[in-house]
Protein backbone atom coordinates (compact mmCIF):
# COMPACT_ATOMS: atom_id res chain seq x y z
CA UNK A 1 0.00 0.00 0.00
CA UNK A 2 2.55 2.65 1.28
CA UNK A 3 5.33 1.15 -1.66
CA UNK A 4 5.37 4.65 -3.72
CA UNK A 5 5.55 6.19 -0.06
CA UNK A 6 8.53 4.64 1.13
CA UNK A 7 10.29 4.54 -2.30
CA UNK A 8 10.60 8.65 -2.27
CA UNK A 9 10.53 8.87 1.79
CA UNK A 10 13.94 7.20 0.89
CA UNK A 11 14.78 9.71 -1.27
CA UNK A 12 14.44 12.55 0.94
CA UNK A 13 16.35 11.47 3.80
CA UNK A 14 19.13 10.90 1.72
CA UNK A 15 18.53 14.80 0.70
CA UNK A 16 17.80 15.60 4.52
CA UNK A 17 21.32 13.80 5.20
CA UNK A 18 22.76 15.79 2.57
CA UNK A 19 21.76 19.21 4.32
CA UNK A 20 22.21 18.55 7.46
CA UNK A 21 25.74 17.46 6.56
CA UNK A 22 26.60 20.70 4.98
CA UNK A 23 25.67 22.32 8.01
CA UNK A 24 27.47 19.93 10.12
CA UNK A 25 30.86 20.69 8.44
CA UNK A 26 30.83 24.17 8.38
CA UNK A 27 33.67 26.06 11.28
CA UNK A 28 32.25 27.69 14.08
CA UNK A 29 34.05 30.72 13.25
CA UNK A 30 31.66 31.43 10.35
CA UNK A 31 29.04 31.03 12.63
CA UNK A 32 27.04 33.30 14.40
CA UNK A 33 23.44 34.25 15.84
CA UNK A 34 22.21 35.71 12.54
CA UNK A 35 23.60 33.20 10.49
CA UNK A 36 22.40 30.01 12.19
CA UNK A 37 18.81 31.65 12.00
CA UNK A 38 19.29 32.45 7.99
CA UNK A 39 20.61 29.00 7.86
CA UNK A 40 18.00 26.92 9.65
CA UNK A 41 15.06 29.42 7.74
CA UNK A 42 16.70 28.09 4.88
CA UNK A 43 16.91 24.75 6.28
CA UNK A 44 13.51 24.42 6.31
CA UNK A 45 12.51 26.33 3.51
CA UNK A 46 13.84 23.21 1.46
CA UNK A 47 12.74 20.32 3.21
CA UNK A 48 9.21 21.79 3.05
CA UNK A 49 9.59 22.04 -0.86
CA UNK A 50 10.93 18.69 -1.03
CA UNK A 51 8.40 16.92 0.90
CA UNK A 52 5.41 19.12 -1.00
CA UNK A 53 6.93 17.42 -4.24
CA UNK A 54 7.16 14.31 -2.48
CA UNK A 55 3.72 14.47 -1.05
CA UNK A 56 1.86 15.43 -4.38
CA UNK A 57 3.49 12.27 -6.34
CA UNK A 58 1.84 10.14 -2.94
CA UNK A 59 -1.30 11.58 -3.76
CA UNK A 60 -1.12 10.82 -7.17
CA UNK A 61 -0.66 7.63 -6.88
CA UNK A 62 -2.99 6.89 -4.14
CA UNK A 63 -5.36 8.38 -6.86
CA UNK A 64 -5.18 5.67 -8.55
CA UNK A 65 -4.65 3.02 -6.43
CA UNK A 66 -8.42 3.62 -4.79
CA UNK A 67 -9.58 4.05 -8.72
CA UNK A 68 -8.50 0.74 -9.19
CA UNK A 69 -10.39 -0.60 -5.63
CA UNK A 70 -13.10 1.02 -7.07
CA UNK A 71 -13.44 -0.49 -10.25
CA UNK A 72 -12.49 -3.90 -8.89
CA UNK A 73 -15.43 -3.69 -6.60
CA UNK A 74 -17.94 -2.26 -8.89
CA UNK A 75 -16.96 -2.86 -12.65
CA UNK A 76 -17.13 0.61 -13.60
CA UNK A 77 -14.62 3.20 -14.00
CA UNK A 78 -13.95 5.50 -11.02
CA UNK A 79 -13.94 9.14 -11.00
CA UNK A 80 -10.50 10.59 -9.88
CA UNK A 81 -10.05 13.57 -7.92
CA UNK A 82 -7.29 16.10 -8.84
CA UNK A 83 -4.26 16.40 -7.21
CA UNK A 84 -2.36 19.72 -6.78
CA UNK A 85 0.17 21.57 -4.85
CA UNK A 86 -3.25 23.50 -3.14
CA UNK A 87 -4.59 19.82 -3.25
CA UNK A 88 -2.36 18.51 -0.52
CA UNK A 89 -1.85 21.84 1.14
CA UNK A 90 -4.99 21.76 2.11
CA UNK A 91 -4.41 18.43 3.62
CA UNK A 92 -1.52 19.59 5.46
CA UNK A 93 -3.31 22.32 6.98
CA UNK A 94 -5.76 19.84 9.08
CA UNK A 95 -4.96 19.25 12.54
CA UNK A 96 -3.48 15.55 12.84
CA UNK A 97 -5.20 13.42 15.53
CA UNK A 98 -1.68 11.03 15.16
CA UNK A 99 0.91 14.14 15.40
CA UNK A 100 -1.45 16.10 17.60
CA UNK A 101 -0.03 19.18 15.84
CA UNK A 102 -0.37 21.09 12.41
CA UNK A 103 2.03 20.84 9.73
CA UNK A 104 3.59 24.31 8.97
CA UNK A 105 3.50 25.66 12.81
CA UNK A 106 5.65 22.21 13.72
CA UNK A 107 7.91 22.51 10.94
CA UNK A 108 8.52 26.35 12.35
CA UNK A 109 8.74 24.99 15.81
CA UNK A 110 11.22 22.54 14.51
CA UNK A 111 13.38 24.94 13.02
CA UNK A 112 12.99 27.62 16.13
CA UNK A 113 14.40 24.94 18.56
CA UNK A 114 16.74 23.99 16.28
CA UNK A 115 18.38 27.43 15.91
CA UNK A 116 18.38 27.80 19.41
CA UNK A 117 20.14 24.72 19.83
CA UNK A 118 22.85 26.06 17.62
CA UNK A 119 23.38 29.14 18.56
CA UNK A 120 24.26 27.38 22.09
CA UNK A 121 26.07 24.92 21.10
CA UNK A 122 28.38 27.60 19.05
CA UNK A 123 28.34 29.89 22.25
CA UNK A 124 29.83 27.32 24.31
CA UNK A 125 32.10 26.00 21.22
CA UNK A 126 30.83 22.55 21.66
CA UNK A 127 31.11 20.50 18.68
CA UNK A 128 29.67 17.57 19.79
CA UNK A 129 26.35 19.49 21.03
CA UNK A 130 26.19 21.23 17.13
CA UNK A 131 26.31 17.91 15.97
CA UNK A 132 24.25 15.76 18.41
CA UNK A 133 21.51 18.59 17.95
CA UNK A 134 21.25 18.71 14.24
CA UNK A 135 21.40 14.92 14.14
CA UNK A 136 18.40 15.04 16.99
CA UNK A 137 16.70 17.17 14.00
CA UNK A 138 17.34 14.96 11.00
CA UNK A 139 15.48 12.12 13.67
CA UNK A 140 12.48 14.30 14.41
CA UNK A 141 11.91 15.81 10.69
CA UNK A 142 12.31 12.33 9.24
CA UNK A 143 9.80 11.33 11.67
CA UNK A 144 7.45 14.36 10.90
CA UNK A 145 8.03 13.15 7.27
CA UNK A 146 6.96 9.88 7.51
CA UNK A 147 3.75 10.33 9.28
CA UNK A 148 2.13 12.57 7.00
CA UNK A 149 3.44 10.73 4.35
CA UNK A 150 0.58 8.21 5.27
CA UNK A 151 -1.57 10.46 6.19
CA UNK A 152 -1.63 12.37 2.43
CA UNK A 153 -1.96 8.55 1.40
CA UNK A 154 -4.87 8.00 3.67
CA UNK A 155 -6.63 10.96 2.73
CA UNK A 156 -6.26 11.06 -0.43
CA UNK A 157 -7.82 7.57 -1.05
CA UNK A 158 -10.59 8.25 1.17
CA UNK A 159 -11.43 12.14 -1.06
CA UNK A 160 -11.20 9.12 -4.01
CA UNK A 161 -13.67 6.97 -2.26
CA UNK A 162 -16.22 9.95 -1.51
CA UNK A 163 -16.07 10.68 -4.92
CA UNK A 164 -17.05 8.05 -6.13
CA UNK A 165 -20.14 7.66 -3.28
CA UNK A 166 -18.31 4.81 -1.41
CA UNK A 167 -20.03 4.27 2.31
CA UNK A 168 -18.59 1.52 3.90
CA UNK A 169 -14.89 0.51 4.38
CA UNK A 170 -13.15 -2.19 5.84
CA UNK A 171 -9.76 -1.61 7.87
CA UNK A 172 -6.91 -4.12 7.02
CA UNK A 173 -3.90 -4.56 9.14
CA UNK A 174 -0.50 -5.72 8.30
CA UNK A 175 -0.15 -9.13 9.06
CA UNK A 176 3.36 -9.21 11.32
CA UNK A 177 5.10 -9.00 14.45
CA UNK A 178 5.08 -5.12 14.24
CA UNK A 179 1.03 -5.36 14.23
CA UNK A 180 -0.51 -3.71 17.74
CA UNK A 181 -2.94 -5.30 19.16
CA UNK A 182 -5.38 -2.32 18.45
CA UNK A 183 -4.72 -3.21 14.78
CA UNK A 184 -5.19 -6.96 14.93
CA UNK A 185 -8.10 -6.75 16.65
CA UNK A 186 -9.57 -3.52 13.71
CA UNK A 187 -8.69 -6.04 11.24
CA UNK A 188 -11.59 -7.03 8.64
CA UNK A 189 -14.17 -4.72 10.78
CA UNK A 190 -16.79 -2.54 8.34
CA UNK A 191 -17.10 1.14 9.38
CA UNK A 192 -19.54 3.99 7.51
CA UNK A 193 -17.20 5.97 5.89
CA UNK A 194 -17.37 8.80 7.87
CA UNK A 195 -17.00 6.82 11.07
CA UNK A 196 -13.53 5.37 10.41
CA UNK A 197 -11.56 5.19 14.45
CA UNK A 198 -8.40 7.39 13.95
CA UNK A 199 -5.17 5.40 13.79
CA UNK A 200 -3.77 4.36 17.15
CA UNK A 201 -0.29 5.16 16.87
CA UNK A 202 2.23 6.71 14.74
CA UNK A 203 3.51 5.18 11.49
CA UNK A 204 0.12 2.77 11.52
CA UNK A 205 0.35 1.05 7.94
CA UNK A 206 -2.69 -0.34 8.00
CA UNK A 207 -5.22 0.93 4.94
CA UNK A 208 -8.82 1.09 4.31
CA UNK A 209 -10.58 -0.71 0.71
CA UNK A 210 -13.89 -0.19 -0.12
CA UNK A 211 -16.62 -2.43 0.35
CA UNK A 212 -20.39 -2.43 -1.14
Amino acid sequence: MYETADRLIALLDKKLKRYINRLDVTGFSELNALTIQNETTELIKKLLKDNEEAFRKIAEDAVAEAATDIENLTGEKAALVAVSSKYVDEILKQYNEITDYLYYPEADRKRSRLSEALIVAVMLRDREKYHNNLRKFASLWHTQTVQYEITVTDETRTDVFKKNGIRKVKWNAEHDEKTCKVCRERDGQIYPIDKVPAKPHYNCRCWLTPVK
